[in-house]
């Protein structure tokens, strides 16, 4: 089950792909989410542990969802 924080990022995560074409930096998730950079790690790191995102080399550009399996979510039918 994510935390709120955890579903928030997400969030942030989709729409900032849906309208920016693009994942958020570091910088950028700390002023949507008013957290600092060490809490914004943590959140995306505990993210991938749970495989609903895959950061391969741990920039947030390369960034891809692949999962929204453990609530309900508006972006279900566009992702796993």
């Amino acid at each position: 089950m994510l935390t709120d924080l955890e579903l928030k990022v997400l969030r942030i995560l989709y729409n900032f792909t849906h309208s920016k074409l693009r994942m958020p930096t570091i910088p950028e998730l700390e002023i949507k989410t008013g957290k600092e950079e060490k809490i914004v790690r943590s959140v995306l790191n505990g993210l991938v542990k749970g495989r609903y995102i895959e950061c391969p080399d741990g920039d947030t550009k390369n960034i891809k969802i692949i999962s929204t399996r453990d609530y309900d979510s508006p972006f279900k039918k566009y992702l796993g």
